[in-house]
């Protein structure tokens, strides 16, 4: 079976829309938690912080945590991937994606969500291309990520086309939007039975 990435757009409403087994987070330096690490603390009701608070997890040291989200979430498990400093180097980031998804089929995840760490500059160019290079190798089934889901999906099929991989990207989701309902001067009859 060939792998699918799915991507959706960095928020509280597709977090909690997930139905994967896993979650894979890069948490970096930063306090407080950003991004998907930060919204995922939130729905945790800061386990998150809490660990790092105490000492128990130390993100800037390279340390990784595995924490179970008590049905908060619907995946049961997150992984907390540290990471010393922000990614400043494509060797950094591809050295990340590999470290991540190692530990992700380590832990036998076959279908799990993420989202790429902050990246500037030429990183964030090739973000796509060293995932998925990653990803080839790795024995998961299924991926979200989540960030800009738009500029991800091109980027990621540019990637896809340029090494020849055989994977399917799944497209964000069109919001649907009804027109209002319209508002009833006059209160509405109901039945009433006695």
């Amino acid at each position: 079976m060939k792998l699918e990435i799915e991507v959706a757009d960095l928020g509280l409403p597709a977090l909690d829309a997930l139905a994967c087994d896993a979650i894979a987070l890069f948490v970096g330096p930063e306090r407080p938690l950003q991004g998907f690490a930060g919204y995922c603390d939130w729905r945790l009701c800061g386990a998150l912080s809490r660990a790092i608070r105490e000492g128990h997890f130390t993100p800037e040291a390279g340390e990784t945590l595995l924490l179970p989200t008590g049905g908060r979430l619907a995946p049961a498990r997150v992984f907390s991937f540290g990471m010393r400093e922000p990614v400043l180097s494509v060797d950094d980031f591809a050295s990340q994606a590999r470290r991540a998804l190692d530990a992700m089929a380590r832990a036998q995840s076959l279908f799990f969500a993420t989202a790429f760490p902050p990246l500037r500059g030429e990183v964030a160019g090739q973000a796509s291309r060293l995932w998925l290079e990653a990803s080839l190798r790795c024995p998961a089934l299924k991926q979200v990520i989540l960030g800009e889901a738009r500029s991800l999906q091109r980027e990621l099929v540019a990637a896809q086309l340029a090494l020849g991989a055989d994977l399917e990207i799944v497209a964000p989701a069109l919001r649907v939007e009804l027109p209002p309902r319209p508002v009833n001067v006059l209160p509405s009859r109901s039945a009433v039975i006695r």
